[in-house]
């Protein structure tokens, strides 16, 4: 028993970083993103039905920087109109993983993925436990 339970352990720890990476993305960025002005340059098709537009814009992540780099973000209220100012956050590592300032107040430490994940390993940390139960009577 304890084995399958350090295993459900283990495998939740690993699941919840890689299974789900927009999730870690938006707490990364909220916790060491930089933010910067960044101009609308076209709108995109949302990935899913009824999910927040995507809107492709040129940033710069320091202001002596001669060109723009393009990221594209996701957008929920308010979508900006072509060649319209917005706040993006991005990661100083790594500036084509950004997002809209709006996503990532609105997003929370927990999103609808990380919890289907968890539900899913205690469940099989208990199937497998009750198994585990059984056998060794």
């Amino acid at each position: 028993m304890r084995y399958w339970a350090l295993f459900c352990a283990i495998g939740a720890a690993v699941s919840m970083l890689a299974a789900f990476p927009r999730a870690r993305r938006e707490r990364l960025l909220r916790r060491h993103g930089r933010t910067a002005i960044g101009i609308c340059r076209g709108h995109l098709n949302p990935e899913e039905e009824g999910g927040p537009m995507r809107v492709r814009c040129g940033i710069r992540t320091y202001p002596e920087q001669k060109g723009e780099i393009w990221v594209v973000v996701r957008t929920h209220d308010r979508i900006p109109q072509v060649g319209e100012q917005f706040t993006v956050v991005y990661d100083p590592e790594d500036p084509l993983h950004a997002e809209s300032l709006e996503v990532i107040r609105e997003s929370r430490m927990w999103g609808y993925g990380d919890i289907v994940c968890l539900l899913l390993w205690v469940c099989a940390f208990l199937i497998y436990g009750g198994c585990t139960a059984l056998a060794a009577d």
